[in-house]
């Protein structure tokens, strides 16, 4: 469901627009000045903003200057509206910065092909930065694990080389074998990270879920800067579950990303928490799956945001960048699962990882 602004002086035009955009679908909020805009914008993040030229404060060419001027609505679609084709009036609003127009008086098929146009304009936009934004961090990744790997290349190298001169016996053998563990602990993760924002087709094969949620928690863990609260991290990981077809470092990368997010989500209300990270096989009407659920005691998601928390570049935090649930839930859904996210009776939130369990010729293959 996409949202719609109207800001409108009018409540008959007002009434005239809801129905319309109700009935195929949208939801709507409704400003009657143009100084209310900007808090319903900030509080609803509509999609589309149908702005009247004329309005009692002010005129919708100011209200989409400043629109334009604000870092945070700049790439905002806004829809103006005109009382008749009036060409001056027409010019000055797309000079403003209005994206389309449309008269009052216009048949609502216009009217709605206007609003649908400029709602696929801003998934294409979005879709587009989000996609420039990747290649550069797989860029900056990359020239990173390329820096990493050389040196411990060499660490390794000369590991097993002292491993092999040394007698077996003799008393330096025990700390080579810790060295030796940690440097293929760390390929396998750089491997993991480039995973993570490789473009093209995912490399999947059947995994444990279980061990790489304990090895996404560890280096979560690792990563915590303890300053920022004291946020306890609970797994209760069943043993012998079916595996699933995937591709180990994107999924790292889901599970990093909704810990981050219950951790986010903990401190900013206050010093400490508990997030509990769990797994269990699961079957419905769509078939058999291994799920992975995230739950924080966090404050929770706003109802009135559920339905969007996986828009792309829909964020509820001040400096959030609104893609990370987004790409999860894409990441899921290139697995043939699913992302969902729900609100604890208790306090907190749950966000669950379907993931279909493996079919059984490739099951029967190594798990990793």
């Amino acid at each position: 469901m996409s949202d719609v602004l109207i800001v409108d002086d009018s409540p008959d035009d007002r009434a005239l627009f809801r129905t319309i955009l109700r009935r195929a679908g949208f939801a709507v909020h409704e400003a009657a000045t143009g100084g209310a805009a900007p808090a319903l914008i900030r509080e609803a993040r509509p999609h589309v903003v149908v702005l009247d030229v004329n309005l009692p404060d002010t005129t919708g060419h100011d209200v989409c200057r400043a629109l334009r001027a604000d870092p945070l609505t700049a790439g905002l679609p806004v829809l103006m509206l005109t009382a008749f084709d009036n060409d001056r009036d027409v010019l000055a609003g797309l000079e403003a910065g209005a994206d389309d127009y449309v008269a009052k008086d216009a048949a609502p098929e216009v009217f709605l092909a206007r609003v649908r146009r400029l709602v696929r304009y801003r998934q294409m936009a979005t879709t587009s930065v989000l996609n420039e934004q990747l290649a550069q961090i797989g860029r900056l990744l990359a020239g990173i694990v390329h820096e990493i790997r050389g040196p411990l290349s060499v660490v390794r190298g000369n590991a097993e080389l002292l491993r092999m001169r040394l007698p077996a016996d003799d008393a330096s053998q025990p700390f080579l074998d810790p060295i030796l563990r940690n440097c293929q602990l760390l390929q396998a993760r750089l491997e993991h990270l480039m995973a993570a924002v490789r473009v093209g087709p995912s490399a999947r094969e059947a995994l444990d879920v279980g061990p790489l949620v304990r090895e996404a928690a560890d280096l979560f863990l690792k990563g915590v800067d303890p300053r920022g609260g004291r946020v306890a991290l609970a797994t209760e990981l069943v043993a012998g579950l079916p595996p699933v077809l995937a591709d180990a470092g994107r999924l790292m990368q889901v599970v990093l990303n909704l810990l981050a997010n219950a951790h986010e989500a903990i401190v900013a209300t206050r010093a400490g928490g508990r997030i509990a990270v769990t797994t269990a096989p699961a079957r419905d009407e769509a078939g058999s799956w291994v799920v992975v659920e995230v739950c924080d005691d966090g404050p929770g998601i706003p109802e009135a945001y559920l339905a969007r928390i996986f828009e792309p570049f829909f964020t509820t935090k001040e400096k959030g960048s609104g893609y990370g649930l987004y790409l999860a839930s894409e990441i899921l859904r290139e697995h043939g699962g699913r992302l969902t996210a729900a609100n604890l009776d208790g306090g907190g939130a749950r966000f669950t990882m379907w993931l279909p369990q493996a079919p059984a010729a490739a099951a029967a293959g190594p798990s990793h």
